[in-house]
């Protein structure tokens, strides 16, 4: 006798037809009832309408640049003078004011000038472009601010308000370029290209500047038709270029003087000497001896007395020596 199988339920048999015909239910009812899309001016992405664009001005075109940046802007090479001659020429005048007899207190107004008109080279200077100015530079004119005006205060007491105020704020400016400088490496700032004359001294100081001065002696204004350079006595001075001796012995006030003839109508010329080494007539090459620092003719000191002569007059010799670069520093030799 075989076992009987279970018998189906009816209901089991309409579920399943009911889900099989169910997508096609959906599907009709989809279609019968389509999702409204939503247009473009709905979405707030219509286009304008053809006369808001007629109205519309039209772009205006930029032209390119009429004129292009100097050259020199992004060149390494120094757009002006070095500010060192300015500075050794400020201490040296700030030195002469300070040891006058004068009021014990109270900022006098050749100086009040003076700081006005450094403070305005100090401007020209920091408005070149960062690679112009080089940090050695920067650092230098740092230092010879501050100490400068500190021994004017020392001096004459506290200053006016308002050149305290400017001279802070260059010294900040020297501050922050220094700061920027450093940051950003040393290898972009390039050496300034050495002058077209060598110096006679190495490391020298700088004790009379070029121009009109109280004689030494006389205190009597004269012109003082170079620089002095103040140095042991005995200490070698070389030529300061390719050249041949015109002059050696004694001259005068100069004492031993040498004179040197270079190509270009210049001329330059060592006094105060205390012993020759040529003779004229003889050709030198840059850094040849010539002489020896001494005291010789009208000098208060051992020193050397340069001077250097082009086209048939006297220059300032700092503006042909490399900016001042070899330059010790300010010192007091007392040498004129």
């Amino acid at each position: 006798m075989r076992a009987s199988l279970p018998v189906r339920s009816p209901r089991w048999s309409l579920t399943v037809a009911t889900l099989a015909a169910l997508p096609l239910s959906l599907a009709a009812g989809c279609a019968a009832a389509p999702v409204a899309r939503m247009s473009l001016a709905e979405a707030g992405l219509a286009p304008a309408a053809p006369a808001l664009l007629a109205a519309a001005e039209p772009e205006p075109v930029i032209p390119p640049v009429a004129v292009a940046a100097p050259e020199s802007v992004a060149s390494e090479e120094p757009e002006g003078p070095p500010i060192d001659p300015t500075l050794i020429r400020f201490g040296a005048d700030a030195r002469a004011r300070r040891g006058r007899p004068g009021p014990a207190r109270g900022f006098p107004a050749d100086a009040e000038q003076a700081w006005r008109a450094l403070a305005a080279e100090l401007d020209g200077y920091l408005a070149r472009a960062l690679p112009q100015t080089p940090v050695l530079e920067l650092v230098r004119a740092q230092v010879t601010v501050e100490a400068e005006w500190d021994y004017d205060q020392r001096r004459w007491g506290a200053p006016p308000a308002e050149l305290a105020g400017q001279v802070a704020a260059r010294a900040a400016r020297l501050g922050q370029r220094i700061r920027a400088a450093r940051a950003l490496g040393l290898t972009m700032f390039t050496k300034r290209p050495p002058g077209p004359l060598r110096w006679p001294i190495e490391h020298a100081g700088l004790t009379s500047p070029f121009g009109m001065r109280a004689h030494p002696i006389t205190g009597a204004p004269n012109m003082h038709a170079g620089i002095d350079l103040g140095a042991e006595r005995g200490r070698v001075v070389g030529a300061a270029a390719r050249g041949y001796v015109v002059r050696a012995g004694w001259v005068g006030g100069y004492g031993l003087l040498v004179e040197v003839r270079h190509p270009g109508d210049l001329t330059t010329r060592y006094g105060h000497l205390s012993a020759l080494l040529c003779a004229p007539g003889d050709a030198v090459d840059p850094g040849q001896p010539l002489g020896l620092v001494g005291q010789t003719g009208v000098a208060t000191g051992p020193h050397l007395h340069f001077e250097v002569w082009k086209d048939g007059a006297p220059r300032d010799p700092l503006a042909m020596l490399g900016g001042g670069t070899q330059l010790a520093g300010l010192t007091a030799f007392g040498g004129r």
